[in-house]
């Protein structure tokens, strides 16, 4: 989340848009001062089509994606609707009672939106916007030209670019007739009428599509020839299982579930039937239901390869379920073979010792059914749904909201779009999604509506502003003390640029992770693997405490930034001020102090670029970084284990690496011994073995400091140290990471070049 306060190209742009914006919202109600002739409007679009398909094809990029007005759903029914024409839209109003239909006259491009010029039926022209469309469609196949289209209560507004839309939030607002539909006016009808198709006419065309991988139009196709099919006839019930099979491509379980049971119904012991809705329950996370449905089919049919394989793996799902048990080294090793890929691992979700529970002021929060141990398994949980940045395909944008000034810098723009398709065709699914906090948007009353589901775009993206986890595929890479000296790639310095934050997050919707509350010194970690959200304790937790995270992620800049900015921000994106111990101890400082630290550090940070220049100049600045380390050091009066040095993460991890180039290995090992003890951490030698005493402030950049202690340890030839520093470090691994078993995959070339066994 960022707020725009410097002068940048995204701040010029939106200083401009909302001096339009607010422009129009001085002319509500009003019609347009003027409107270009069709001839114009049709030519500016085809321009700005071509324009569009060469930059897309040639450059990656950040868009914008700009929220002004936020207006609710259509709810009401379409037959209490009156038809309104184009010269009778007004700005800034959605028409409430009325609705427009209108017929595209161009083939509409994609940008943020799918864009096209519609007319109505005088002729008039006007520019529609429509947003939420399912990315794997191409626009052609939503809205070609001809494609006559109802939009429900249309909204009609001012563009960022000054000229005139109706903008189309919600797709349960429009509705694409097909040519045979009684509502599209006689001028627009074909003049020449098609021949009845037969139900096997529709499931022919339909499984071409399906061979072609159009799942969209075989699973339209299979509806057709379902209108006229007879009722509980042989044909019906092809048509319902290919149309099931289409569904579950899609991701439309909900749908597929219904197809593949209207046939057992039918059919009890159909095999596909019965196959395709164990398929259904399965990706929807109800294995008891898909164990019972392949037992039904195995009794019947013994031999069938498909059942056996899909028993055994949801026999495996449930066992996670139950255990919290993963294969974590193979699912590692699976999320990074998806390379640019989108990929989904096949793993259960678990639920630890954890309840929902209120937490007073702060709404509903997670709470310990019981003790917990220091690292122990909280929750391993599925994402509803995640965009991760690094897939191909991925939609980076700036997400901005003029009311509140705020802005996301990533995939959170198509991670709503993606939500909304979800909630549309999953209809029960919705309800977890729902249920969590919006702030305070009004909600409008009703789910359904002409037997279609009603989805709100602007309360869905408030429930992601609110509840979204910005999220790399994997917490650990490969080699991270290597990386520090390697240079940013191409793409690395496009989004530095391009970017209000200089960085951008992947996102991604968790249910139950999504009721934790904020602490900035957390008892609890969560990591991430691939779409799996992991959950550990920080520390020992007894029974009924409320589990906290810490809502900025760990490499974020503000997670070490000053109290004030830190509640700006936890203000302006969640409405509420931190009152954890951390806070409370910085906010009783003098602004005097934390001037002086926030200026060291600054300078710290910088000392990496002077520092990476050659070894030589290394040599020369360490002893300036040195200083300016224990500088900031000094600024603190608080014993460390009430005031963790959170400021020094950064600047430690640098120093230490440089010293380490150095080859003053005795300087690294009593420094980082030094940080993990200003971090709060007592970690003592007892019976043999180092154990943690008092734990510290824990987040993944720490992990860089205990393994400087393991390298420099080794380095010293203090080998019995380095092993039970590193013994230490796999625990404390664990936990940041979400799972052990690739710590030496991550940090192993690091131990062995220091002569560290990595058996």
């Amino acid at each position: 989340m960022f707020a725009f306060e410097q002068d940048d190209q995204w701040s010029v742009y939106f200083n401009r848009a909302e001096i339009i914006l607010k422009a129009a919202e001085g002319r509500k109600g009003r019609k347009p001062l003027s409107k270009p002739s069709r001839a114009r409007v049709i030519y500016d679009h085809n321009a700005t089509r071509s324009q569009n398909e060469a930059w897309v094809a040639g450059t990656k990029s950040i868009t914008a994606n700009v929220t002004y007005n936020e207006h609710p759903p259509s709810i009401a029914p379409f037959d209490t609707l009156e038809k309104k024409y184009l010269e009778d839209l007004r700005l800034e109003l959605a028409h409430r009672g009325s609705y427009v239909i209108l017929r595209a006259v161009v083939d509409p491009y994609r940008f943020v939106s799918i864009s096209t010029i519609a007319e109505d039926e005088n002729g008039e022209v006007e520019l529609v916007q429509i947003y939420n469309q399912d990315d794997r469609r191409l626009p052609v196949s939503v809205v070609p030209e001809g494609q006559v289209f109802i939009v429900k209560e249309p909204f009609f507004k001012t563009t960022s670019l000054g000229g005139t839309s109706i903008r189309v939030d919600h797709v349960s607002d429009i509705i694409f007739l097909d040519g045979e539909d009684e509502r599209i006016p006689e001028k627009w009808r074909p003049r020449l009428r098609l021949l009845a198709r037969r139900p096997l006419d529709w499931k022919e065309d339909g499984n071409r599509f399906y061979g072609g991988k159009q799942y969209f139009e075989a699973a339209r196709c299979y509806t057709k020839g379902l209108e006229v099919a007879e009722p509980y006839s042989e044909i019906e019930r092809v048509l319902l299982l290919n149309r099931a099979q289409a569904y579950l491509e899609l991701g439309y379980t909900e749908k597929a579930l219904v197809d593949a049971d209207k046939v057992l119904g039918q059919d009890p012991l159909n095999i596909k039937a019965l196959y395709r809705s164990a398929v259904s329950c399965y990706e929807d996370g109800d294995y008891e239901s898909a164990k019972a449905r392949l037992v039904k089919l195995l009794k019947e049919y013994p031999e069938n390869k498909n059942a056996k394989d899909g028993l055994l793996r949801t026999f495996r799902r449930l066992r996670e379920q139950r255990s919290g048990e993963y294969e974590f080294a193979k699912m590692r090793n699976e999320v990074k073979e998806w390379g640019n890929k989108k990929g989904k691992l096949d793993c259960a979700e678990y639920v630890g010792p954890v309840r929902v529970g209120h937490a007073g002021s702060k709404g509903r929060g997670l709470f310990t059914t019981r003790d917990v141990k220091f690292g122990e398994l909280l929750l391993c949980s599925k994402a509803f749904k995640v965009c991760h940045k690094e897939a191909e395909g991925a939609r980076l944008a700036i997400l901005f909201n003029f009311k509140t000034r705020n802005g996301q810098s990533g995939t959170h723009s198509q991670l709503v779009q993606e939500l909304i398709q979800i909630l549309y065709h999953n209809p029960k699914k919705a309800k977890k999604v729902y249920e969590l906090t919006s702030g305070d948007y009004e909600r409008v009353k009703g789910e359904m509506v002409d037997g279609l589901p009603i989805v709100d775009s602007h309360l869905v993206m408030r429930i992601m502003l609110k509840n979204c986890f910005g999220c790399p595929r994997l917490n650990a890479r490969d080699d991270p003390l290597e990386n520090l000296f390697k240079d940013p790639t191409k793409e690395d310095k496009m989004i530095a640029e391009a970017s209000p934050t200089g960085r951008v997050e992947g996102s991604g919707i968790w249910i139950l992770p999504s009721y934790m509350n904020h602490s900035c010194w957390a008892n609890s970690v969560r990591s991430f693997l691939g779409d799996l959200l992991i959950v550990r304790a920080a520390r020992d937790i007894p029974e009924g405490e409320e589990i906290t995270t810490n809502y900025l992620q760990t490499d974020h800049p503000q997670s070490e930034s000053r109290v004030e900015k830190r509640q700006k921000h936890f203000r302006s994106q969640w409405a509420f001020e931190c009152q954890c111990t951390l806070c409370e101890v910085e906010t009783a400082e003098s602004d005097e102090v934390k001037d002086k630290r926030e200026e060291l550090v600054e300078k710290a940070l910088k000392f990496k670029v002077y520092l990476m220049q050659s070894l030589t100049k290394a040599g020369e600045g360490i002893e300036p970084m040195i200083k300016l380390v224990k500088g900031i050091e000094a600024t603190y009066s608080t014993p460390e284990f009430l005031y963790p040095r959170v400021p020094l993460i950064s600047p430690s991890h640098i120093l230490h690496s440089f010293l380490a180039r150095t080859q003053r290995p005795r300087d690294v090992l009593a420094l980082a011994k030094g940080a993990l003890n200003g971090l709060g951490f007592k970690i003592q030698l007892k019976a043999g073995k180092l154990v943690i005493e008092r734990y510290g402030y824990l987040s993944f950049p720490i992990i860089n400091l205990f393994v400087h202690v393991i390298t420099a340890g080794a380095m010293c030839d203090q080998r019995l140290t380095a092993m039970l520093w590193r013994d230490l470090t796999i625990n404390v691994y664990e936990v940041v990471a979400g799972e052990r078993e690739s710590f030496f995959d991550v940090y192993g070339r690091a131990l062995l070049q220091a002569g560290v066994p990595v058996n």
